[in-house]
């Protein structure tokens, strides 16, 4: 039976459907962790935080992410050649390498976490601790979970997601009323160890007895020429999301409560597309390196990416705010349809931007950065001014941050930079993308 609607759909389309099946039954698991566990034991001045803390652990890992991700594209390309010598001796060096990587986090955590900690008054204690393993662990997971990818083992994957989800919420349920926003991040933390054992003993299993293959000769310019604007986009990428959530200390506690619930329900707008780029990257890289051109793959994910989440978005804004009257823990965050559109949309245009950057970023073409740059600069730059000092938003407006300014702000550059996104691929006619073929 699932031979043959894979002859039919294709592998691209079957494995999309496969892990979108698994990962929508993870995600009914995390919905419930999300939307009832997590406000029951944290209370709802701290529930706010529980966003900006995730975005601070991402950033913590910048250096994480940055050494590994070359090891990301490295192992698609070996994978896809069939050299399990050099994907073994990737695996290897990627651990040992954020080992080092580890103690750069240890560096930064007293940076950056006290200021967040202040920001949302939240005391200090273990959690600093929780963030950092949250941190470190969900950086190295995708070079393991990476090798299940590169060689398109999606039916461990899937396994893998379906069983992580319900870890999740039974390590929550005993770290959580005692620990509260620690226990909420230990419980994050066992999601990528566990994702990582299992595509660990996979790939051992099947290459216990192969000998590591040195690869540094050969594969050294990747790490130079793939790695360095790789490592600007991640910077961008993070730095960028970090200030949109140090705006969100300056909106009511009550708000951005409000704003984490409903993001619970917003990123159903991005499961097409969190799916296909994860499908699409081992095919985009494969038939880059074969000269095959990519484009209908890349225009397939964005349509559906894109249609998916306005339908979501009407969907929300319609039965949103009546569902958070109907349901009881609900009931006490105040929503209106205008922001669950406005939220949803703006999850929806942020997907079908990583659809076209996951391309890029597969295909080795990096040409996008130039306008990226501008406007995620360009708007990290714009947060920190309206945050605090004469240009802020209360000292020009007179009044303090509200959800739908903080919205508004999002939307405003997120649009922008889709924007910029698609003038990028009319120019590229009539070969849109010629570094593909």
């Amino acid at each position: 039976m699932l031979h043959r609607i894979q002859s039919r759909l294709g592998p691209v389309w079957f494995s999309t459907l496969l892990l979108f099946v698994a990962n929508r039954t993870a995600d009914f698991v995390n919905a419930v962790t999300g939307i009832w566990l997590v406000p029951k034991f944290i209370p709802p001045d701290q529930l706010g935080a529980v966003l900006p803390l995730s975005q601070a652990a991402g950033f913590l890992a910048l250096p994480l992410y940055i050494v590994l991700t070359p090891y990301t594209k490295l192992l698609t390309l070996h994978a896809e050649r069939e050299e399990a010598g050099k994907t073994k001796a990737l695996l290897r060096d990627a651990a040992l390498l954020s080992l080092l990587a580890f103690l750069v986090v240890l560096l930064l955590t007293p940076i950056l976490l006290p200021r967040i900690f202040s920001a949302f008054h939240i005391e200090n204690g273990r959690l600093a601790i929780a963030i950092v393993l949250s941190a470190v662990l969900t950086s190295l997971a995708p070079v393991f979970t990476e090798s299940l990818r590169a060689a398109k083992n999606f039916q461990i994957a899937a396994l893998s997601d379906i069983l992580a989800a319900p870890i999740r919420f039974a390590v929550m349920c005993v770290a959580l009323p005692f620990r509260g926003l620690t226990g909420y991040f230990v419980g994050q933390a066992t999601v990528p160890v566990f994702k990582s054992a299992i595509a660990l003993v996979a790939f051992l299993k099947k290459h216990w007895y192969t000998s590591a293959v040195p690869y540094w000769k050969e594969d050294r310019p990747v790490f130079f020429f793939y790695a360095l604007p790789l490592a600007a986009f991640l910077v961008l990428d993070h730095t960028r999301g970090f200030s949109e959530m140090m705006l969100m200390s300056l909106i009511p506690s009550t708000e951005s409560a409000t704003y984490y619930q409903m993001t619970r329900f917003t990123e159903m707008a991005t499961y097409i597309g969190t799916t296909l780029t994860f499908v699409l990257f081992p095919f985009f890289t494969g038939n880059h390196a074969k000269g095959k051109n990519t484009f209908a793959l890349l225009r397939q994910s964005m349509v559906f990416t894109g249609s998916a989440g306005m339908l979501v978005a009407v969907a929300l804004a319609l039965l949103g705010p009546t569902l958070f009257q109907i349901v009881p823990f609900l009931r006490s965050y105040t929503v209106s349809s205008s922001a669950f559109f406005t939220l949803t949309i703006l999850a929806s245009v942020r997907a079908v931007t990583a659809c076209f950057t996951t391309h890029e970023i597969a295909c080795g073409s990096f040409r996008f950065l130039r306008y990226y740059a501008v406007l995620s600069i360009g708007e990290s730059i714009l947060a920190f001014l309206l945050a605090k000092g004469p240009f802020s938003l209360s000292t020009l407006l007179g009044r303090e941050w509200r959800l739908f300014d903080l919205l508004s702000f999002m939307m405003l550059f997120a649009g922008t930079i889709l924007l910029a996104v698609l003038l990028d691929l009319f120019r590229r006619k009539p070969s849109p993308f010629p570094h593909c073929q």
